[in-house]
């Protein structure tokens, strides 16, 4: 039976981590403004409703910074709607992957566009998870 995280994937997905803004729940938290004795578990209770893009990382629930409008203290909409549009086949890290990655529309990753071009960041997105028919 191979390994459960075989060590090539293991790579990956670390230098992947290590290539996001990534910051641990209590600093979300205050970002959020969010008053709490248990900021992981309400990082991933906002998690589990599809509120914010979360990550684990070491143990530890981080979040991507790239999703929070930091002047309004708030979740960009874009990620919201992204979030609800978001198949089941792909993940946090693999959403994390295409957001931060530079995309041909933009000739920027799409995370640089938040608050921009949101609506032109959902219609790329839509694009890429639209399934491929063949005739």
């Amino acid at each position: 039976m191979p390994p459960k995280n075989p060590p090539e994937k293991s790579g990956i997905k670390e230098r992947l981590l290590a290539s996001i803004d990534l910051i641990d729940a209590s600093q979300a938290c205050v970002l959020l403004r969010i008053e709490t004795d248990d900021p992981e578990g309400a990082m991933q209770a906002m998690a589990r409703e599809d509120g914010v893009i979360a990550l684990i990382q070491n143990g530890r629930t981080m979040v991507p910074l790239f999703q929070f409008d930091t002047e309004l203290g708030r979740v960009f909409d874009v990620v919201l709607d992204l979030l609800k549009l978001r198949p089941c086949r792909i993940s946090n890290l693999m959403l994390c992957y295409l957001l931060t990655r530079a995309h041909v529309d933009f000739g920027c990753p799409p995370a640089q566009r938040f608050g921009k071009d949101d609506a032109a960041v959902v219609a790329a997105f839509r694009r890429y998870i639209k399934p491929v028919r063949h005739g």
